[in-house]
């Protein structure tokens, strides 16, 4: 009898249908971060997507430009975006409810103040994300908004009169890509009076570079001097008044800071024409099409130029340097959905004549992936990328990688670039890189002869863990920014260095580290990728710890902070 019990029980409990998940709320506040005063009408964001706005619009795009390998799988969305919104109260406080579990990425803006995602630690951490269960109430977010910072002045010609309508930029040095690059904080055109004010900065150093952009399609170009000799015009200028970025003077800029009074003298040097035809897949000459230059991530470089019937165009006006040339073909055009295609253009400090622009095929380049070592994996999905170096702007070549660790990279210029790797199975990391049988990693990849050759890439199979514990004063340090940086300056890259936040215990983990020579460091506050600038590092040279890492080693640190002065 207790047995039918049971079992009856047991029936009745298999009948009843699942509970209904329940939802989980979210709640928090907003300050400034300089006076602690709450701040109200902040939009907050709660969604599953790391990509909106300006950053989906770019992921749409490269898919339809065919880079759609650009997106690393991970970060691709696995399952129909959910988005919540809130907005803070007169007293700086927010809340979400009715929120489906799942992982989600928090964000908030507010005029006036630099857009901020929540970073989650804890249990609550799920990859960089905030991790809800069912029914769970989270009531702990705090959000410290930095208040934006400003700059204005005047830009002016070699005889102090206002050069109207110029595009000025307030541009930092980044070492995040692993060599330095320029990344424009904020850009803005001047009035007529050569007037302009940038309002949206970040704290930190710029430097402030003005330039005359050229976008006028239907201008014709003017003729080139009748003595046949070099022409000048308004180059690049750095403020106050140089054309080489590294003579400018940098500008520290503070958080909520409103810095008045900068006068940049426009300097001329060598421009040269551009002249060329564009061109569509079947070779010939593309009709109802523009063309511009644009070099790096700097809106004044833009030049346009004039195209006539048959697809011939000149551009002049040019300094040299390196180019990102993008054709686009319009509607009302010669037939056909509009399309862009986009190329690198190294210009020389002399006149270029016969230039092929358009849908001129790029060179393809095979290479296979390999495993060092016992265990199997699987390959199929491995991003393989390479990046544009120091020497310009670039469009990335990339694929992925199938089941016998076979790729095939498109859209191949002849450059330098820099290889990298994304999914990357765990227990692997990246051991070596071989173009036509030389070692090519955490160095550059030169393509500049052409793309004929053999790209073998190995991945090691016999990394190690390795843990810090960041403290200052006995006291763990929340965020601090762990570095493993090889001791070789000659092999530092993104792919061979190793990075990662403390917790709020004050600790850092590594796995499927390279073994080899290390120097670590624990810095409180660091700016993204300034470990691989040379001159910063060998500032602070004293405060890193030497370590050795073996094959599968297992290696604890503790740590002290640098503090953020140093």
């Amino acid at each position: 009898m207790k047995f039918l019990c049971i079992v009856s029980l047991a029936a009745v409990a298999l009948a009843q249908p699942p509970s209904e998940p329940k939802p989980a709320a979210v709640e928090g506040k907003i300050v400034n971060s300089l006076t602690g005063d709450p701040i109200r009408k902040a939009e907050l964001t709660l969604t599953t997507s790391l990509f909106d706005g300006m950053a989906g619009m770019g992921v749409d795009i490269a898919a339809g430009l065919g880079l759609d390998d650009l997106v690393p799988l991970d970060l691709k969305p696995k399952e129909p975006k959910k988005t919540y919104a809130a907005t803070s109260d007169a007293s700086g406080k927010f809340r979400f409810e009715g929120i489906d579990a799942g992982d989600y990425y928090l964000k908030v803006k507010r005029a006036g103040f630099l857009n901020e995602t929540y970073k989650p630690s804890g249990p609550i951490a799920s990859e960089g994300r905030l991790h809800l269960t069912s029914g769970q109430e989270f009531p702990g977010v705090e959000f410290r908004l930095v208040p934006q910072a400003a700059v204005s002045g005047k830009v002016v010609d070699e005889d102090g009169d206002p050069v109207g309508d110029a595009i000025v930029s307030a541009s930092r040095s980044s070492f995040a890509s692993g060599h330095r690059t320029l990344i424009a904080g904020d850009t803005a055109q001047g009035n007529d009076r050569g007037e302009f004010r940038l309002g949206k900065l970040a704290p930190g150093r710029y430097y402030l570079v003005a330039e005359t952009m050229a976008i006028n399609p239907m201008a014709a170009a003017a003729p080139p001097p009748k003595d046949g000799s070099p022409e000048v015009g308004y180059v690049a200028t750095y403020f106050p008044q140089y054309t080489d970025v590294q003579r400018a003077e940098a500008i520290d800029i503070k958080a909520g800071a409103d810095l008045p009074g900068f006068v940049i003298h426009m300097q001329k040097s060598r421009v040269v024409r551009v002249k060329g035809t564009l061109l569509d897949a079947d070779g010939k000459p593309l009709k109802g099409a523009q063309v511009m230059l644009m070099s790096g991530a700097r809106p004044g470089s833009m030049r346009m130029g004039s195209v006539d019937p048959d697809g011939k165009f000149e551009i002049a006006n040019v300094p040299p340097g390196a180019y990102m040339a993008m054709t686009v073909k319009l509607f009302g055009g010669s037939g056909g959905s509009p399309s862009m295609t986009m190329q690198t253009l190294i210009v020389p400090a002399e006149n270029l004549s016969d230039v092929k622009l358009g849908a001129v095929p790029d060179a393809t380049l095979q290479g296979k992936l390999t495993v060092a070592g016992d265990g199997k994996f699987d390959l199929k999905g491995i991003g393989v990328m390479l990046q544009g170096g120091e020497d310009g702007p670039m469009i990335p070549a990339s694929g992925r990688v199938d089941e016998s660790g076979a790729f095939l990279l498109k859209k191949v210029s002849a450059a330098k670039y820099e290889l990298s790797l994304q999914n990357v199975p765990k227990g692997t990391y990246l051991k070596s890189v071989l173009w036509s049988g030389r070692e090519k990693l955490g160095e550059p990849i030169d393509l500049s002869a052409g793309v004929s050759g053999d790209l073998q890439v190995i991945l090691g199979t016999d990394g190690a863990t390795f843990d810090a514990k960041v403290t200052r004063d006995d006291k763990p340090v929340n965020d601090a920014e762990v570095v493993l940086l090889p001791e070789d300056s000659g092999h530092r890259s993104t792919q061979t260095t190793r990075s990662a936040s403390t917790d709020g215990s004050g600790h850092a983990a590594f796995k499927d580290v390279p073994p080899g020579n290390y120097l670590v460091f624990a810095w409180e506050k660091v700016e993204e990728g300034d470990w691989f600038d040379p001159v910063f590092v060998k500032s602070a040279a004293n405060d890193a710890t030497r370590i050795t890492i073996a094959p599968k080693d297992n290696q604890h640190l503790d740590l002290k902070a640098i503090p953020p002065a140093k």
